[in-house]
């Protein structure tokens, strides 16, 4: 009888050890996983335009003074090819906003669900057999949110060259067009 408690006892405490450890192991998890979305965070916010609205005015305006005032039956091949490149570029400014956007509310929304998670791992709560598919989870979540990170910078980094590039020569043409124009009005 003595034995049979004994044994009962030990396979309690071992089973319970594991568990522990499993925990710990989880958790340890959890803390680089929330290590990894710092991480992108930070980058994100690195990488935030914050004259975004003033760039997209300057362009805007760039071509309509363009539009309104360049009178040409043929255009210059040249300038063609950068007015298209601007114009594309200044479609993908709006784009720009809302890609930084998606990442900082992804962040924010993955954050709370890292912090839910590790909370039912320390108290034990929720089904605890489904803790490792939870946690692969959201690591597939943070995977998406580095890739939506990576093409936001992409595209940020391409959109601000061409902006760089074209805007100084496209912006004084225009205002040399609206010159002339008012010279001769």
């Amino acid at each position: 009888m003595k034995f049979s408690i004994s044994l009962i006892i030990s396979c309690c405490i071992l089973l319970f050890s594991c568990a522990d450890l499993k925990k710990d192991e989880q958790l340890q998890r959890i803390s680089k996983l929330e290590q990894r979305l710092s991480d992108i965070e930070k980058v994100r916010i690195k990488n935030q335009i914050d004259t975004l609205t003033a760039v997209k005015t300057a362009t805007n305006a760039v071509e309509i003074r363009i539009k309104n005032y360049l009178v040409l039956d043929t255009i210059n091949m040249v300038l063609g090819k950068k007015m298209d490149t601007y114009k594309i570029m200044r479609r993908n400014l709006k784009p720009l906003g809302k890609q930084n956007s998606q990442l900082k509310t992804a962040i924010r929304e993955e954050r709370r669900t890292l912090n839910a998670l590790k909370s039912d791992i320390e108290n034990g709560s929720g089904s605890r057999d489904k803790y490792e598919s939870y946690i692969l989870f959201e690591k597939n979540k943070i995977n998406q949110v580095d890739v939506l990170l990576k093409e936001y910078l992409r595209l940020k980094e391409e959109t601000l060259d061409t902006y760089h590039k074209l805007h100084p020569e496209l912006n004084q043409l225009s205002l040399d067009l609206l010159r002339k124009h008012n010279l001769n009005h």
